[in-house]
């Protein structure tokens, strides 16, 4: 499977496509900056550089995504360089819009929905935008004709992987959720080999990761 992921910068956007490419699958990472592509090769990531100041970049996407399977928007995380706060609306808009010209059916976003204590520190007054952005980029990627998933996690923590997780569909994430980036990155990926759709909320849970979704 070749999956086009816009946010490989991030700290779960990079263990995703670990992920991928352990399960036999292709990363195409969407790259704002050529450094970012130099790393992305040597982590044997396909790197894509978008000119985000260009006149085409709908015509940009589409060249990326050609030959893709699916994508991921996992924008906006809240780590990585450039990526706490940045407004996701007007991607997910632009890469749903590419995605169903290029054919592809599979489109899953990751919605951070509440940002952990350092986030929100580093957000400051910008807190309820970025909030609110998440809101319109999901409400943007519900409307779609697509075969779309919304996964959203509770706080994102750097913790070793447990390979279990706790899933519910069209859950909120509550204060105390946590989810480490790997298991994250791990559920990302099963809810794209197996085809699932819908909102889910995903935590730290006894559920193997495999068997979680089939509720």
């Amino acid at each position: 499977m070749r999956v086009a992921v816009l946010g490989v910068t991030t700290g779960l956007g990079g263990r995703l496509a670990s992920c991928l490419l352990a399960g036999g699958d292709t990363p195409v990472g969407l790259a704002l900056r050529d450094s970012d592509a130099v790393r992305m090769r040597a982590a044997r990531i396909e790197p894509f550089v978008l000119d985000t100041d260009g006149s085409d970049l709908d015509g940009q996407l589409k060249r990326a995504l050609r030959g893709a399977d699916a994508v991921v928007l996992a924008a906006g995380t809240g780590t990585g360089p450039g990526s706490l706060g940045a407004a996701v609306t007007a991607p997910a808009a632009q890469l749903c819009a590419a995605v169903g010209d290029c054919g592809v059916r599979r489109f899953v976003m990751v919605s951070a929905l509440l940002p952990g204590a350092r986030d929100r520190a580093a957000l400051g007054g910008r807190l309820g935008a970025y909030l609110a952005e998440k809101r319109a980029a999901e409400q943007v990627v519900r409307e779609q004709d697509l075969d779309w998933c919304v996964l959203r996690p509770g706080m994102l923590t750097d913790d070793p992987p447990l390979g279990t997780v706790r899933v519910r569909p069209d859950g909120v994430p509550a204060a105390g959720d946590e989810i480490s980036r790997g298991d994250c990155a791990e559920a990302v990926r099963t809810v794209l080999t197996q085809g699932i759709t819908g909102v889910w909320h995903a935590t730290t849970g006894p559920t193997p990761i495999e068997h979680a979704f089939r509720v």
